[in-house]
């Protein structure tokens, strides 16, 4: 089995291009997830554009997080990302 990848404890919001960083790293840490945070990636460059729905956020997290955070922080995800769209620029 496959370890998964460690995921911070508490989650801040941070500028998009800090997301994009971390979709990177994810990559070279767990090449097998880097369909994953390409498409992370292209959300956040989406994001730039638009202002996403709780849903979206949720489904956003849910097609690349499912299985691999726990709920407590799958929620602070969401919530983190919710600030984050509420103050891009």
């Amino acid at each position: 089995m496959t370890a998964r990848p460690r995921w911070p404890r508490t989650l801040t919001p941070v500028p998009l291009d800090q997301i994009m960083t971390l979709s990177r790293e994810i990559v070279d840490e767990c090449p097998s997830c880097a369909g994953k945070a390409s498409q992370i990636t292209m959300w956040a460059r989406e994001s730039r554009e638009r202002r996403p729905s709780r849903e979206e956020l949720e489904a956003l997290v849910d097609a690349t997080c499912k299985g691999f955070v726990p709920d407590d922080q799958r929620k602070l995800l969401i919530e983190g990302l919710r600030a984050l769209v509420r103050f891009a620029e």
